[in-house]
């Protein structure tokens, strides 16, 4: 114990994120991340760092070990002079000389090191360390007495003194002492006042030099920086925007994933206007949409990454007021979307939905609509067939809902459907895209997120049922890829996923940089703005 009671623990951040170094840490455990409170060492959130990310913890034989606080929290540990990162899934034992970084092994990278107290820690532990203790003891108290002595006599302190002896006695309340006191205190008012405003100006203007210079430190665009995000990629600022390091870690390995994702996020950052009925403050299509991330973000039965994808799978561009909705399905043909999830026909069958009314879409490029009954029984038939399904006996009565563009229908059976109650569909995706869903990974794999947001696509295609069924056409458990490496709509299942992330990713991103005072109300997070900025650029600028 001798050795430990003498040593302290030191963590010293890369060069590229500042080089600073913390310690030392005398006690047993060392915490890191965004909570001032219980952390050690308080990281900014734009890092995509947990509230408690991580802890060290020294041991009685003078061992260290590093662990996760939470099991989304990622943590790569470089030993000795490794040079490829190792993501810990329990405590790991480390030593003096290792590294860590935090969320990716491009995060936030710390080197640990055990060494000596500064002599005047351990002297303040162990006075009888100390030589001539008594007598630098008295050549202060000596100083400090001359000091008050000497500084009584001087000229303002004197002045003060008299001052109060002409309160005392009287002698101020004369004319020849009033009318000059007025005339001064005109004078320093109006100096004062002036003072104040240089004050005030010299303040504001060093805040915003504060502030800009932040923002630069940050962005890594500083003279002489040492990194920041201007050196991360799209994928290490989507992940931190998402504040997820699982994300970060499977787009990795999702190369062609990673790519749809970036040209996305570039068409949602260059039309914006079609998200407008998002920000319409008090808008119906965007009080639904608001209601319906509400819903899943509170329910127990999705890991994180789902909760934070998921709603926007129904936060297509130029979203309706009524519960309709048109986009191009997994077989790229126009198809109709119903209820606050927005899902086709064939997706609510899929899923389990009880009680479903055939849908079809009829525009000015339906081949072979006649406006009549027979016609609109042609178009419900097309979704049935789609479905592998017949026209139900009797046929049902049709009634049709006009979209915002005005040259589009939706015609529709007429009678219940689940699609349209937000409880029923929450349950039915807590079943198939829950913590203990069939057919995706565990949550504590990278890619449990995004293989859910491709199993709900994979829904689409046709015959792929998972209601009642432990072994559909498509099975995700060991990875994406293999599934849909023969399944035509691949691209499109890939697409409709990687713009369920850019939208997640950059229309908070929107709203934090036109109206920041909204995206916490209607995202259900606070979001960087520096971090979205650097994010815009890079997209913009990519070669």
């Amino acid at each position: 114990m001798a050795l430990i009671d003498e040593t302290g623990l030191y963590l010293t951040l890369s060069p590229e994120f500042g080089g600073t170094r913390f310690g030392p840490f005398e006690g047993l455990e060392v915490r890191l991340g965004t909570e001032g409170e219980r952390c050690h060492i308080v990281l900014p959130e734009a890092f995509g760092v947990a509230r408690e990310h991580c802890k060290l913890i020294r041991q009685g034989d003078g061992g260290l070990i590093l662990a996760a606080s939470e099991r989304t929290a990622a943590v790569f540990v470089w030993k000795g002079d490794a040079r490829r990162a190792t993501q810990i899934q329990s405590p790991t034992s480390v030593r003096s000389g290792d590294s860590f970084a935090l969320v990716s092994p491009e995060g936030a990278k710390f080197q640990i090191e055990v060494a000596r107290l500064p002599e005047e820690v351990l002297l303040k532990r162990n006075p009888k360390r100390r030589r001539n203790n008594l007598t630098a003891e008295k050549f202060a108290q000596e100083g400090w007495r001359l000091f008050l002595a000497r500084i009584w006599t001087l000229g303002p302190f004197a002045l003060v003194m008299r001052g109060w002896y002409m309160i005392t006695s009287g002698a101020i309340l004369q004319p020849r002492i009033i009318i000059p006191l007025i005339i001064a205190s005109v004078g320093y008012i109006g100096a004062a006042g002036s003072s104040c405003a240089a004050i005030k100006f010299k303040s504001d203007v060093l805040k915003a030099e504060e502030t800009l210079g932040e923002c630069e430190q940050r962005a890594g665009l500083s003279v002489g920086g040492g990194g920041g995000l201007a050196t991360k990629g799209p994928r290490d600022l989507v992940a931190m925007i998402l504040g997820s390091s699982y994300l970060a870690a499977a787009l990795q390995n999702q190369d062609e994933l990673q790519q749809q994702v970036e040209r996305e996020l570039t068409d949602v950052f260059a039309s914006r206007q079609q998200y407008g009925w998002l920000f319409d403050e008090g808008g119906a299509a965007g009080s639904e949409w608001v209601a319906w991330r509400e819903r899943v973000q509170k329910s127990e039965e999705f890991d994180p990454v789902t909760k934070a994808l998921l709603p926007f799978a129904s936060a297509m561009p130029k979203r309706t007021r009524e519960e309709w909705n048109v986009q191009l399905d997994v077989r790229n043909r126009r198809t109709c979307m119903r209820g606050p999830a927005r899902l086709t026909y064939r997706q609510g069958r899929s899923l389990g939905l009880a009680a479903l009314q055939l849908d079809g879409y009829r525009g000015d490029d339906t081949l072979g609509f006649v406006d009549d009954e027979a016609g609109r029984f042609e178009l419900l038939k097309l979704t049935a067939l789609g479905a592998n399904e017949g026209l139900p006996d009797p046929a049902p009565q049709v009634e049709q809902a006009q979209l915002a563009s005005g040259r589009e229908f939706c015609l529709y059976g007429t009678g219940e459907d689940d699609r349209t109650s937000a409880a029923k569909v929450l349950k039915a995706l807590e079943r198939h895209l829950g913590i203990t869903a069939a057919a995706v990974p565990e949550t504590s794999q990278n890619e449990a997120g995004i293989a859910r947001i491709v199993k709900l696509y994979a829904a689409d295609v046709p015959g792929n049922i998972y209601e009642d069924n432990p072994t559909p056409r498509l099975d995700f458990r060991n990875g994406m890829a293999a599934p849909l490496k023969e399944e035509e709509s691949k691209d499109s299942i890939v697409s409709r996923t990687a713009e369920v992330i850019a939208r997640s990713v950059a229309l908070p991103c929107i709203a934090a940089l036109e109206a920041p005072d909204t995206v916490e109300a209607t995202f259900g997070r606070k979001v960087d703005p520096v971090t979205c900025l650097v994010l815009e650029y890079k997209l913009r600028n990519k070669k």
